[in-house]
């Protein structure tokens, strides 16, 4: 178990001899699939967003549905009405993060290969390691609790916008609470932190990944996205300092479960 739990300060070393590419040519590779990844995972919750915006607007398709009609004021502002809505948030979370997360796991294991294991991440944690790593998470959370509490401009509504206007818990939980955290760590401390370690530090390394994660929580105002930020520094050292990204991935569920029962 001690050595399942070590931390991967020295990845790039440990992997650098299987490799017959330069590290750069690597990490420029790992950026790319990155890009592709996330651009795939944008078509499919824009393509189940709009299904779901012509479900529930007969009215709007009921001549059929085509392109253009995107670009109808009244079909812009149903797009608007339903952004938040429970139903399609919950559809788009699951069904994204499903089919990016076998992406990224089917496309790292050709190229990657026997080294699939490191580069991801996948060794078991210690059960040491998850008990550290929950109390730092644990003890971050009360703080982003109380700012959140004292200072409004740290609050945020999307949640409850979003469980107000949901039929269906079980998806909203599998698809937030669930499959949102596994994409999101696979991609974020599995494919872009293993690519970057290719050339850089972990320090680097998890301030990078830290802020890609930030950007990616565009939904929430500005003041909110400063408290993810340490979300995001805390599950990058825990997924560095564990070896594991299970760590991260049992972290980042346990905060998103808890942002659906408690909003």
């Amino acid at each position: 178990m001690e050595e399942q739990s070590r931390p991967d300060k020295d990845l790039s070393e440990e992997i650098a001899p299987s490799f017959i590419r330069p590290p750069g040519l690597e990490f420029a590779m790992g950026v790319a699939l990155f890009a592709v990844v996330l651009m795939v995972f944008f078509l499919v919750q824009s393509g189940i967003f709009i299904h779901g915006v012509v479900q529930h607007s007969p009215d709007l398709v009921k001549d059929g549905f085509s392109l253009s009609l995107l670009s109808d004021p009244l079909m812009e502002e149903r797009m608007n009405d339903l952004v938040f809505n429970g139903d399609l948030v919950g559809q788009e979370a699951f069904w994204s993060g499903l089919v990016c997360t076998l992406l990224i796991l089917i496309t790292v294991h050709f190229w990657k290969r026997e080294q699939m294991s490191l580069f991801l991440g996948l060794r078991l944690p210690s059960l040491k390691q998850i008990g550290i790593w929950l109390g730092v998470f644990l003890l971050l959370g009360l703080v982003i609790e109380g700012i959140a509490r004292f200072n409004p401009a740290f609050q945020t509504d999307f949640m409850k916008q979003v469980i107000g206007s949901t039929t269906n818990m079980t998806m909203l939980y599998l698809g937030v609470g669930v499959l949102a955290p596994v994409f999101e760590e696979f991609l974020l401390r599995g494919l872009l932190f293993g690519s970057i370690r290719h050339l850089m530090d972990e320090h680097a390394t998890v301030a990078i990944t830290a802020g890609v994660f930030t950007l990616m929580h565009m939904q929430y105002d500005w003041t909110v996205m400063l408290l993810v930020l340490p979300m995001g520094v805390v599950l990058g050292y825990s997924r560095s300092r564990s070896g594991s990204i299970w760590v991260p991935i049992m972290l980042h569920m346990l905060n998103n479960v808890v942002t659906v029962v408690a909003p």
